[in-house]
């Protein structure tokens, strides 16, 4: 049965200082919601969508130790690429692309704040009656990882850090390449005038901020389940969790 929700809702619980960043996409990529708030703010909003696929950009549970397994039974992965193995399987499989990745530990206690406030959304979406997808309801969710995400769409090139001007430039400008309703932050450097620099002032109202770019990122992987569902693709094992990227650029080519 093909999902074809009303709404597309990527949330980004990794930043410092906003809780939750959300954005939501309509089926033809237009942004209909964008903002920032308290657990509470998100499920609000949550739980009046009637129809939607949820992306999330954070890990659904600790590591089971499964990499750390294979790693040592099957030497999948060269230590010198990956070498801790305190992560979960797919972690591991996303680090080999080259993509930075926050490893998920094993214990509860050891995960950075940004990743059990991650947990808690999940818990809650249940809560509300959200389920996994690729169940066929009106109301699911899924993770994936902004990153992979901005890394897959370009082909594994080179990525800025997501916080910096140049980092949150690249992001829009994939996200504009991807017909999603962000202005084109060429424009940035159209305005950004020898006055304007001199005087320090830089002309940022139309670029958006890192975790924004998350949650536009992964609300547009959601419209890609229900849109683009055979240029997606499910990394990693059930038992830690599923994550879902787009496929890689060659392997599109490819398809066409």
């Amino acid at each position: 049965m093909k999902i074809e929700p009303l709404f597309y809702l990527g949330i980004d619980p990794s930043q410092r200082y906003k809780p939750y960043v959300y954005a939501a996409l309509d089926a033809s990529r237009r942004i209909v919601a964008l903002g920032s708030g308290p657990l509470r703010e998100i499920l609000s909003y949550a739980s009046g969508l009637a129809s939607v696929i949820v992306s999330i950009n954070g890990p659904q549970c600790t590591n089971q130790g499964l990499f750390a397994e294979a790693n040592r039974e099957q030497k999948l992965f060269p230590l010198e690429t990956v070498k801790d193995e305190d992560m979960r399987l797919v972690e591991a499989e996303i680090a080999k692309e080259g993509v930075r990745i926050t490893p998920t530990p094993a214990r509860m206690e050891d995960c950075k704040m940004w990743v059990r406030r991650g947990f808690k959304l999940y818990a809650k979406l249940q809560k509300l009656g959200y389920a996994q997808y690729p169940l066929a309801r009106e109301r699911i969710y899924c993770e994936s990882m902004a990153e992979a995400i901005f890394s897959r769409l370009i082909g594994a090139a080179l990525l800025f850090e997501e916080a910096t001007l140049e980092g949150r430039l690249q992001r829009q400008l994939i996200l504009f390449e991807q017909k999603i309703a962000v202005k084109d932050a060429m424009s940035f450097f159209d305005e950004a005038t020898r006055f304007r620099l001199i005087n320090g002032i830089l002309p940022l109202e139309n670029i958006y901020q890192s975790g924004e770019l998350n949650a536009l990122a992964c609300a547009y992987l959601a419209w890609m389940l229900a849109h683009k569902t055979d240029q997606t693709e499910r990394l990693g094992d059930e038992r830690e969790g599923n994550l879902f990227v787009p496929l890689k650029a060659e392997r599109i080519r490819l398809q066409e």
